[in-house]
């Protein structure tokens, strides 16, 4: 069984990779949201849930094993709201 295989967010959705992690306060929950990596590469994604050590300016990006999240590390990104889901 992989990482987050029938897992929840907070919101109730299955956890997926399109699913981040954000503060509430900061970005609201159902949030769609452009993320730019320091590589240059963009993808979208779907702010669906919370955690404990978010807070403020951090977003946790799921992966969906421990080598993926160790080989792309904490990094500064640029991220937009460009919508909004009601979930």
């Amino acid at each position: 069984m992989a990482l987050g295989d029938g897992l929840t967010t907070r919101s109730g959705l299955k956890v997926s990779e399109e699913l981040i992690a954000v503060d509430p306060s900061v970005i609201p929950i159902g949030s769609k949201v452009e993320i730019q990596y320091q590589d240059g590469r963009i993808e979208r994604k779907l702010a669906a849930d919370t955690g404990g050590a978010i807070r403020g300016n951090k977003v946790d990006i799921f992966t969906w094993n421990e080598a993926d999240a160790v080989q792309n590390g904490r990094q500064k990104i640029k991220l937009r709201i460009i919508g909004y889901v009601n979930i």
